[in-house]
């Protein structure tokens, strides 16, 4: 509960002072301390001034970017602009690295509701790493990395592994336009409730659509051995190489017959990638096949209503309503 009240406070002041001065807002959390800062630098000095555990919260904007080099959570107000849930967007300007090149492992990294202009690149190795409700406009890269979630993420190029090893990898009710392949054999990497359009690695994979747009006769498992296929939706399973690969209760559906609406696979805000057929294209546990299942893009940061503020002398007097999403 103190937790939640500092967020709607820091929160609130963030608003606050985004009202009185239209600029970009970061406010850091160090045990009960906070601190803002504010401008195009306000990430930067935040996470200058962060230390392990801390928490940064952003306001929305187009924030520059700086390496992150110690444990810490960013929470950003949304990737994508949503008047019905109050959310507003929250842009990374620059290719965001993680940890140093040859550096030690990085633990428990969480980043949240932050639209990303370029691409997310780990240098270092990674455990606890989080990625959740996030616009990736190029690559995540990974290179070793333990106990990783990429949850209900829009990647708009590859998830690469960099042929390193990954140890319980979830991917997630994500849209990833490119490949899912490149993690080294042996690595426990699971693709659950998505929708990718590119090749895929021997990984477990469930309740997916392997939609494979604009690539006839290039299946997502036509050069993959090992990999365990459970309840997904292929536009082409000819090239699949089954002989290689265990697939368990699998549709082959051509691609304008996936979505309602006849639509690709490709990703748009309002898309809510509907399958035509949920109750015939079903997985064995009884859950929807597709990115629908579990998809949220709405951020846990507050929102925040009826924001007001006065000045009265030296002090600003600020009156909200605010609640937990």
């Amino acid at each position: 509960m103190k937790k939640i009240l500092l967020s709607i406070l820091a929160f609130c002041g963030l608003a606050a002072a985004k009202a009185q001065n239209e600029i970009m807002t970061a406010v850091l959390h160090h045990g009960s301390d906070m601190s803002v800062f504010t401008g195009a630098n306000a990430f930067v000095n935040a996470n200058a001034a962060a230390a392990d555990g801390d928490v940064i919260m952003l306001s929305s904007g187009s924030f520059n970017v700086s390496n992150i080099t110690k444990s810490i959570t960013i929470y950003g107000a949304g990737f994508e602009k949503d008047d019905a849930n109050g959310v507003e967007v929250t842009k990374f300007n620059s290719q965001l690295n993680i940890g140093v090149s040859g550096g030690d492992t990085l633990k428990d990294i969480r980043l949240e509701g932050i639209y990303f202009n370029s691409t997310v690149n780990a240098q270092a190795a990674l455990k606890g790493f989080v990625l959740e409700k996030c616009y990736v406009n190029g690559n995540v890269n990974l290179i070793e990395n333990t106990n990783t979630t990429i949850v209900n993420c829009v990647v708009n190029s590859d998830i690469n592994g960099n042929n390193k090893t990954a140890a319980n990898c979830i991917i997630q009710n994500c849209h990833v336009k490119g490949t899912i392949n490149t993690f080294e054999a042996g690595s426990s990497v699971k693709i659950d409730h998505c929708i990718t359009s590119s090749w895929v690695g021997p990984y477990t994979c469930t309740n997916s659509i392997f939609a494979q747009f604009g690539r006839y006769g290039e299946a997502a498992f036509a050069n993959t051995q090992g990999a365990i296929v459970k309840n997904c939706i292929f536009r082409d399973n000819n090239s699949n190489n089954a002989s290689n690969n265990d697939f368990q209760n699998c549709y082959t559906v051509n691609i304008t017959e996936i979505f309602a609406g006849a639509e690709l696979a490709t990703y748009s805000a309002t898309r809510t990638f509907e399958i035509k057929q949920p109750t015939t294209w079903i997985g064995t546990d009884g859950q929807e096949i597709g990115i629908r299942y579990g998809w949220s893009k709405t951020p846990k940061t507050p929102a925040v209503k009826n924001l007001t503020t006065t000045v009265s002398g030296e002090s600003l007097n600020v009156n909200y309503d605010a609640m937990t999403r």
